[in-house]
């Protein structure tokens, strides 16, 4: 209404106005500082302000009258209207305006609507159909304007959206609310998958998802808090998650399950292993004696050593490594995928390999007894160590011996020959710290869940004779790889380290391993680059990685750069596609870290939860005015911890924390130093 139309208001004057979305009649019983005190239709006395008025009526009831006739009155007035209100054909009226670019008062639409003379009523009852339409007009200052065709058209579509929206909301509040009512375990439909997908959105992404608002509205006609928390209760119990769910998985978009036609494809790859022959191009190690070394519970085999005397003092070291580049093609369906994955994931409570299992643990993989494709490194070394002369061919070779790394370490202090790998593997490590490699070896902890949800956690020492043993003999070979393209002026994929700056701020502590972390945070990230450069903790110049090819996609394009220029001469990929790649797998193995790096301590907070461990012993590695930064060398896990005003802790020194709070699912582990 104008400001000219409020002034006109005075008691007696019967009024329409919203509340609650629906439009109610009053009369007006007194004017007062731009409010109004009406009694409304249903009996109800109550202030309003002038903006709420749609339309108003001159004086027409006499405001001193008793309350009960004032109401009847009412009652009287809606009827007529409605009753007139049914006579305006909405669209016919849209018809004959359609075009008209000016707007219309509700006055004058009654005039065209209504034969005869047209009342307050006739007035009241259009502008009543009007407001109610939302389709072909547009309600602006007072006037009704007929929108477009095409415009009418685009507003059709929009409320049947917002229809559609209004029953997934309400159908979806009935199911949401018998989902969470019903007894844990239950059955439940799925209802709607897409309410699903806006639920896991949420939960995944909070406010920052485009799914916020609804399932806000969704929760809230549930009953249900509008958090992330509820919103994870709920998928578990639907059955859509489980209660271990890895969400950073889910919001890091990273593939779990391989698609159809993939696996399909990978399939159809697997035939090739029928084509793997003895050659000019290949050739024939199944009568060395190859072993693999890895863990009792490791299904896909990438690299094989075999180890032989040649002369006095002189041997042969083979490294056979998995010719996955026989099966996967550049650009193949396979070859796409793995080229997203980047890499495969070995999490707690699963593992996600780059290459489907038909490939990854069967016909790439250097499965014992069978003939498998290799691209095989040969290394003529004499007794200190020393590389005389190398060849690398494509080879055929057949894995003799599956052995463990517990086994391994059984035979150096048994075999004659594992003892001298042992030591030759020695002298390369040697070699490699003349070089200035670094060498600060950490314990891995190795933990695992069984299908019964029992966590086991173990910790190895890399410093073992068999852990000597693979990683010397691996580095070499990837050396030598990063050397043949170097030579050659190949593009590749080159790990390449700035030089590694030493601890200046010394400071004393009885446990290696805080000595080990503070240089480790010394050291430069390793890059991966296109060119050779040095690699500074690892003491090798040039440096990639070629020996995991059916684990990291890295490693598969260097052994494809290696062939090519082994069997036609040319890369096989160029510079600047190189680069192209590396965009994609800098970003993927930053997901894929972080993930790596949540998920394990998931599984960590859950082993003290479920080992009900109250407190922990742990290494102050830094502090400031009000925190200390610890290191659970238990579970090479970091923590922080309020500094206590009754005693003074250093860096360097041990001390035991009280576990004060412990929440897995939200990652917490509030502790406080005793």
């Amino acid at each position: 209404m104008s400001q000219s139309e409020w002034s006109g208001i005075a008691p007696g004057t019967v009024v329409e106005f919203f509340e609650a979305k629906e439009l109610l009649l009053g009369v007006c019983l007194a004017v007062k500082d731009q409010r109004l005190n009406v009694l409304t239709e249903n009996n109800r006395e109550m202030s309003l302000v002038m903006r709420r008025v749609v339309s108003a009526s001159p004086a027409r009831l006499n405001p001193t009258q008793h309350r009960d006739d004032l109401v009847r009155a009412l009652k009287k007035i809606r009827q007529e209207r409605e009753s007139l209100a049914a006579q305006v054909d909405v669209a016919e009226l849209w018809s004959v305006l359609e075009g008209e670019t000016e707007g219309y008062s509700p006055q004058d639409l009654a005039e065209l609507v209504f034969a005869g003379a047209v009342t307050d009523d006739h007035v009241a009852a259009v502008q009543r159909v009007l407001l109610a339409d939302r389709l072909y007009f547009q309600f602006k200052d007072g006037l009704f304007a007929a929108r477009t065709a095409d415009q009418v058209e685009r507003r059709r579509e929009d409320m049947e959206r917002e229809a559609r929206k209004e029953r997934l909301l309400e159908e979806g509040a009935q199911w949401v609310r018998r989902v969470m009512q019903a007894k844990p375990g239950a059955r439940h439909d799925l209802f709607d998958q897409e309410i699903i997908e806006k639920i896991k959105e949420f939960c995944l992404f909070g406010q920052e998802s485009e799914s916020a608002a609804f399932v806000k509205e969704l929760f809230g006609r549930s009953g249900i808090p509008a958090q992330q928390t509820a919103a994870f209760r709920f998928l578990v119990r639907l059955g859509v998650w489980s209660e271990n769910e890895n969400l950073y998985l889910h919001q890091q978009g990273l593939a779990t399950d391989f698609p159809a036609e993939i696996l399909e494809a990978a399939e159809a790859g697997k035939d090739r292993v029928q084509r793997i022959t003895v050659g000019e191009e290949r050739a024939d190690f199944r009568a060395c004696d190859a072993f693999t070394i890895d863990s009792a519970s490791t299904r896909d085999f990438d690299d094989a050593l075999s180890f032989r005397p040649v002369g006095e003092d002189r041997w042969e070291v083979g490294v056979h490594i998995a010719d996955a580049a026989h099966f996967v093609e550049i650009d193949d369906p396979v070859d796409r995928e793995a080229a997203c994955r980047v890499t495969s994931i070995y999490l707690p409570d699963r593992r996600i390999p780059m290459l489907p299992p038909s490939l990854s643990e069967e016909a790439c993989s250097l499965c014992l007894g069978q003939d498998r494709a290799t691209l095989s490194f040969l290394m003529d070394v004499d007794a200190s160590g020393h590389i005389h002369g190398w060849r690398i061919l494509p080879g055929i070779v057949r894995v003799s011996r599956r052995l463990t790394y517990e086994q391994v370490d059984r035979l150096v202090e048994t075999d004659p020959t594992f003892k001298a790998l042992f030591h030759l593997s020695e002298r390369l490590r040697e070699q490699r710290r003349e070089r200035g490699a670094v060498l600060l070896p950490l314990p891995e902890i190795h933990i695992s869940v069984n299908d019964h949800g029992m966590i086991q956690l173990v910790r190895y020492e890399k410093e073992n004779p068999s852990q000597i043993i693979v990683s010397e003999w691996m580095i070499a070979a990837n050396g030598l790889a990063a050397t043949y393209l170097a030579e050659k002026d190949l593009p590749a994929i080159y790990r390449c380290q700035a030089e590694c700056r030493p601890e200046t701020d010394q400071v004393q502590s009885d446990y290696p391993i805080f000595h080990i972390y503070r240089q480790r945070r010394l050291f430069a990230r390793a890059e991966l680059e296109t060119r050779p450069g040095p690699h500074c903790s690892l003491g090798m110049n040039p440096y990639t990685t070629v020996t995991s090819p059916i684990r990291r996609y890295t490693d598969l394009v260097v052994q494809r750069q290696i062939k090519a220029a082994l069997n036609e001469g040319r890369p096989a990929y160029s510079e600047d596609v190189l680069e192209k790649i590396l965009t994609h797998i800098r970003v993927q193995l930053g997901k894929v870290a972080f993930v790596h790096r949540k998920w394990t301590r998931y599984w960590i907070l859950r082993y003290l939860e479920q080992e009900d461990i109250q407190s922990l012993n742990a290494i102050v590695l830094d502090k400031n005015a009000k925190f200390a930064y610890l290191l659970l060398p238990d579970f090479l896990m970091e923590v922080h911890a309020p500094l206590p005003q009754e005693q003074a802790v250093a860096a360097g020194e041990m001390v035991r924390l009280k576990i004060e709070r412990l929440n897995p699912r939200d990652d917490v582990l509030r502790v406080q130093i005793v």
